[in-house]
């Protein structure tokens, strides 16, 4: 008899909810805030408003995507101009290397030169000693052969021929005529010797100076291709400083350029980010006015009736730790529209229908980061429904009949979350309540 006059009811307040839904008064709960009373005209509204936000999203990525092109273009540029710099550079350091060599080796040749030069020069210095000392010889001969004279005068030869006619006899005559010819020939042998010796070594000197200054003219002319080395040396050591110049600028542009790609990418992942975002929200509107429809159908047809027993806690009693609670919440600087179970290693744990009804909502895709993630809402008549948000998994689906108790769902962080909880909801007519004004803590 009781539950015939509970179908009465709901017939009797199904008109006046489908009135209601058709008038677009529903209600928009969010998991942050408070839920207040809004018209299906005013989401419809947001929801055309959203979708012109992702077009205009839609433009600004295609632009994005333009000025990506044109970075992409003029870092590749900027990159073949450092490989050809590259190439230059090494080009302009093997020519440098060379030059050095030639340098090198002329610096060598003249040293050697120079060796030779002094060689020369000491050679003639000891032909100089040896013509001093012979012409000290001559001078030595000269006075030894003066002395013979002197000798002779003293003895009152007068000349050689007072000496000739001083001789007692023919022999004694012979023998002095003899005597002053082996002495004048001798000292003029000896004299002749020496002076022969002298022009040979004047004449050797004589080579080794014309040597030296052939010697000084090739050295000459080393000295001057090793300034035309040194000065070809130089102006590739100022094409290099210009290349890396050159190098170290195309190196920055190609960084600024791997900046501004990266920066525009970024751009581009925030937009791409918002419009999931904003997608999800009217996912989330349009699965609002589902949820009413869908509540106000079963409330019409009287399939889901309000239980009135106690209500179940929606995980095993080893998970009660309480993160947040119902109301205002400092941390969000706003309300907080249900609870916060989040024990450790709760990840993967069930999660229970708190009470019997129908599966009104069964949430399997989301944007992370966003809204409730993965999320289940029941509906159990007379206005009543409880929502789990932040599910690694469902199990259920939209339609599907529920006892107290079954497995619905299991714990996890899907979602604006940060880290593995429950975030518990009940509802009366989809304004949230205090959960605790329902079900208690285990033990």
């Amino acid at each position: 008899m009781k539950r015939k006059k509970i179908k009465k009811f709901l017939k009797a307040t199904s008109f006046a909810v489908i009135f209601a839904i058709c008038c677009g008064i529903i209600i928009q709960p969010t998991e942050n805030n408070v839920v207040h009373s809004v018209t299906t005209s005013e989401l419809e509204e947001k929801i055309n408003e959203l979708k012109k936000q992702n077009e205009d999203l839609d433009n600004q990525i295609s632009q994005i995507d333009a000025d990506i092109a044109d970075s992409q273009e003029l870092q590749n540029l900027a990159y073949q101009k450092l490989v050809n710099q590259k190439e230059e550079i090494d080009y302009l350091n093997n020519q440098i290397y060379y030059k050095e060599q030639d340098i090198s080796d002329k610096q060598k040749a003249i040293e050697d030169l120079d060796d030779s030069i002094k060689l020369k020069e000491a050679e003639i210095e000891d032909k100089k000693q040896q013509i001093a000392d012979l012409e000290q010889q001559n001078k030595e001969n000269i006075y030894k052969f003066g002395q013979i004279i002197r000798v002779m005068y003293i003895t009152s030869n007068e000349d050689v021929f007072s000496v000739l006619m001083g001789s007692q006899d023919f022999n004694d005559l012979l023998i002095r005529t003899e005597l002053m010819k082996n002495i004048g020939e001798q000292n003029e042998r000896f004299m002749n010797e020496l002076l022969a010796s002298i022009d040979d070594l004047e004449e050797k000197n004589r080579q080794l100076a014309d040597n030296i200054v052939q010697l000084q003219a090739e050295q000459k002319k080393l000295e001057e291709e090793k300034a035309e080395l040194e000065a070809e040396k130089a102006d590739l050591e100022t094409k290099c400083a210009e290349s890396k110049t050159l190098q170290a600028q195309y190196n920055s542009d190609y960084n600024t350029y791997s900046t501004q790609i990266a920066d525009f990418e970024a751009k581009q992942d925030n937009l791409e980010y918002q419009k999931k975002l904003n997608a999800s929200e009217v996912a989330d509107y349009e699965e609002q006015i589902q949820e009413l429809i869908r509540a106000a159908q079963a409330a019409a047809s009287g399939d889901v009736i309000y239980d009135n027993g106690e209500w179940l806690w929606p995980l095993s009693s080893k998970y009660h730790l309480i993160t947040t609670y119902f109301g205002y919440d400092s941390w969000r600087n706003g309300n907080h529209s249900g609870i916060d179970v989040g024990n450790s290693g709760i990840n993967g744990a069930n999660i229970y229908a708190s009470k019997g009804g129908e599966v009104i909502v069964a949430k399997q895709s989301y944007v992370p980061g966003y809204s409730y993630g993965k999320y289940v809402v029941i509906d159990h008549g007379d206005g009543y429904s409880t929502l789990y948000g932040h599910c690694s998994e469902v199990y259920v689906s939209v339609g599907q009949k529920v006892n107290q108790g079954e497995i619905i769902a299991a714990v996890g962080s899907t979602g604006w979350s940060t880290g593995p909880h429950l975030h518990f909801e009940v509802r009366i007519n989809g304004v949230p309540q205090n959960p605790f004004n329902y079900v208690s803590l285990p033990g």
